[in-house]
């Protein structure tokens, strides 16, 4: 027999978690891959990522980790491209800033995690007005 606190457990569990891995600062590893080595791989890393947690989050129906995450996500990599950018990065993303290309990248990726929650939410109400 299942006992709903170790439901409520397990959940909370998988909501930190998730967090935690929203910390990656993925849009900083894209664009300092996309620097040093000049490929994009590192772009298609991001999305992946950023989809596996969207769907993790939309799974546990926590999608307010979505919001949380994301601006996790901007800190890490604010926080990472302080610490580590070189001279190259002040002239490769022109003509934005590098910080300018954070903001954009990760309202790119966020909007498209809104759109993906949007989709989910619309989907399990049309099932439960289907059961009903």
């Amino acid at each position: 027999m299942i006992n709903k606190g170790d439901v409520r457990v397990k959940k909370n569990i998988l909501k930190f978690i998730l967090l935690l891995f929203y910390c990656i600062p993925f849009v900083f590893l894209a664009m300092n891959e996309d620097v040093i080595r000049g490929t994009l791989w590192f772009y298609l890393v991001m999305i992946i990522g950023f989809g596996a947690l969207c769907n993790g989050s939309v799974k546990i129906r926590s999608h307010w980790i979505v919001v949380v995450g994301n601006v996790l996500s901007l800190a890490s990599t604010w926080v990472c491209t302080m610490l580590f950018q070189t001279e190259k990065w002040g002239w490769y993303f022109k003509p934005f800033t590098p910080y300018q290309s954070i903001v954009f990248e990760t309202v790119f990726a966020f909007v498209i995690q809104i759109i993906v929650v949007i989709c989910s939410l619309r989907k399990q109400r049309r099932k439960e007005v289907h059961k009903s």
